[in-house]
């Protein structure tokens, strides 16, 4: 049994596949399956991917209906970790190895990432938060994983029944990393990972509207379950739930707060009562 699962959704992706294809079997770890879930793509992706014969790749025809697709490689995946993958973005070829040589070192971390160098229409460093704590307080503002360089173990989804989530448009990547930081410990690795492709028709910019409108549906949810962790004991707990709470619920009614205004507040607000103990994190 193969010990990763890199699992890649492929759309209509004949321009970029072959690429990312070659740069999973170029790893200098070679005990992966590569699931390549085909999302109901028109063009002839189906028959690029078709034309390797390596027999650690298995092609998946699906319907078109993303959430649906990634599920369907979660329920298929057989590695002991699952590595995630966009059709049009890049592994590094010590990824593998670098993440998996870290979580067997580190039993306690449910999922890791790391860094990613944009290529392409642009090119810069991405980096996120490194540790536990900072990872889950930025999920109230932003997705503070860089989902191309996820890598998760699958006894975890399993045993917690983690699945991507209809209801988020184009965040239900971010909506199954804010899961996943609700039910363990979630770290990020100082190092490039992936390579991660820029140009004008790539999903997160056609549909950047719709991604915003369900990232915001999971910041709330983030924000209400810090809120559930707020110590009875804390000379800040009553104010904050007779008084401050439902006054924000008020003033939220009104739309007197933007979304660039209202979530970093917020997580400036959650981060001050994490450091200081009022609110103890789980994991």
């Amino acid at each position: 049994m193969s010990i990763i699962s890199v699992l890649i959704p492929v759309y209509n992706s004949r321009k970029t596949i072959r690429e990312t294809i070659d740069s999973v079997l170029g790893q200098t770890f070679p005990e992966f399956e590569l699931l390549l879930m085909d999302d109901g793509s028109t063009d002839d992706s189906a028959e690029i991917i078709q034309s390797y014969t390596d027999s650690r790749i298995r092609y998946i025809p699906c319907s078109h209906h993303f959430v649906e697709t990634l599920n369907r490689g979660i329920d298929t995946a057989q590695g002991k970790y699952i590595a995630l993958l966009d059709h049009d973005d890049l592994m590094l070829p010590h990824r593998l190895k670098v993440q998996y040589e870290f979580m067997e070192e580190h039993p306690d971390v449910i999922a890791c990432g790391g860094y990613m160098h944009a290529f392409g229409m642009y090119s810069y460093l991405m980096k996120e938060s490194l540790d536990y704590a900072d990872i889950a307080t930025d999920a109230i503002y932003r997705c503070p994983m860089l989902n191309p360089t996820g890598f998760i173990r699958r006894s975890v989804l399993q045993s917690h029944n983690l699945r991507y989530s209809d209801g988020y448009s184009f965040s239900a990547d971010f909506k199954l990393w804010t899961d996943l930081i609700q039910v363990g410990k979630v770290v990020n690795i100082p190092e490039v990972l992936t390579l991660y492709r820029t140009y004008p028709e790539q999903t997160s910019l056609k549909y950047l509207s719709e991604s915003q409108e369900g990232a915001n549906k999971i910041r709330i949810e983030m924000i209400e379950y810090f809120l559930t962790l707020v110590k009875k004991e804390s000379e800040y707990y009553s104010l904050l739930m007779d008084t401050f709470i439902p006054a924000l619920d008020k003033l939220g009614e009104t739309a007197i707060f933007s979304s660039q205004t209202l979530f970093p507040f917020l997580h400036e607000l959650i981060t001050g009562l994490v450091k200081r103990g009022d609110i103890e994190l789980e994991h």
